[in-house]
């Protein structure tokens, strides 16, 4: 007879995508290697089965060390001083799984659907949407002082988010940092799908010979952070440009938290647009493709967030364990009494 002991668990809606993406990934590596009869990859062993696994630690950390009843002010139990702690923990872990998503894809799994890249199906479709490659008509705009500010701009990407969500976590509610990071995790979860369905290495490799002007500037550090960026990156990471997708996502986050913060950041914002295709990293089919793509995430992340946010799961459990948990202060774990539904963290 089945027990109607539950432990109740609660992860969020931001752990729920990053989860549905590496299921995804891993179920098309298992699937394609094993007709090819080949061994799962590096990316597979090191990224992908260990951030499932810490994504479903992480909740079961959650339960034992915020799950308890709240206990007073002087309590010596030690989860009282950990909690909040934890609890910011937990809320920046988005930062993380975006990086594991990212690294997912190392190696050759931008080519598991498609084994060949895109890069002439997206020179033409340039060529017939604007009838140039902008890569190269922009060359007549190049110089030293403008090649470093658009290196910087290029490199300020990695500033955006955590100058936006410190913005927004310090100074705003914390279902609107939830909210952003929710949509954060929906514009990595579909550009990442991006570059498995349209795998492509860019115009600075493809376009290579039609560029006459040097990418010459007088900053060198620019330069060595740029470098290091491109030792960072995957193979295929063109289309749709997250550069631009991620950018224009937090924009519009910063536009819904404080316009000052919006109109203080749009210089940045826009230079880093124009970098993306000044120092010849994407076609402009791919800017477009970014810059529709965040606005389907914000709107679509905050539809989710608003109906889902936080789920409470269900987990049967023995009985001897929710008498236990149960004596023990817990909350979350005993009899059920009706279906879960949403919790906390709804704007």
């Amino acid at each position: 007879m089945a027990s109607n002991h539950r432990l109740i668990i609660r992860p969020r809606l931001e752990d729920l995508v990053a989860l549905a993406f590496f299921l995804t990934t891993f179920a098309l590596r298992v699937v394609f290697r094993g007709a090819e009869h080949t061994s799962l990859g590096p990316a597979d062993v090191l990224v992908i089965i260990p951030a499932m696994t810490l994504l479903l630690a992480k909740e079961l950390v959650h339960y034992f060390v915020v799950g308890k009843k709240e206990s007073s002010a002087h309590s010596a139990d030690p989860r009282s001083f950990v909690r909040p702690y934890w609890e910011i923990v937990r809320d920046w872990f988005p930062f993380l799984a975006i990086l594991l998503m990212y690294y997912s894809l190392w190696g050759d799994a931008t080519h598991l659907l498609v084994p060949h890249d895109c890069d002439r199906e997206l020179i033409l479709l340039d060529q017939r949407l604007f009838g140039f490659q902008a890569s190269v008509a922009i060359q007549r705009f190049i110089t030293p002082s403008r090649t470093a500010w658009m290196e910087f701009s290029y490199f300020y990407h990695i500033l955006h988010i955590p100058i936006v969500g410190c913005f927004v976590y310090l100074c705003r509610p914390r279902p609107r940092f939830r909210e952003m990071m929710c949509g954060l995790m929906v514009v990595t979860f579909l550009g990442l799908l991006g570059y498995i369905l349209v795998p492509a290495i860019g115009p600075l490799y493809t376009l290579r010979d039609l560029y006459t002007v040097p990418l010459r500037q007088p900053i060198s550090i620019f330069k060595q952070q740029l470098e290091f960026m491109d030792l960072a990156r995957i193979k295929r990471d063109v289309f749709p440009s997250m550069h631009v997708a991620i950018s224009f996502l937090v924009w519009l986050y910063a536009l819904r938290n404080s316009r000052l913060l919006f109109w203080v950041l749009s210089p940045l914002v826009l230079s880093l647009w124009v970098s993306t295709i000044y120092l010849r990293y994407h076609y402009l089919v791919d800017v477009v493709a970014g810059l529709l793509l965040a606005p389907a995430s914000f709107l679509l992340a905050n539809w989710l967030f608003r109906r889902i946010g936080n789920l409470a799961l269900p987990i049967p459990i023995p009985a001897a364990w929710a008498d236990g948990l149960a004596r023990m202060g817990f909350t979350g774990a005993g009899k059920a009494t009706k279906p879960p539904g949403r919790v906390e963290g709804q704007p």
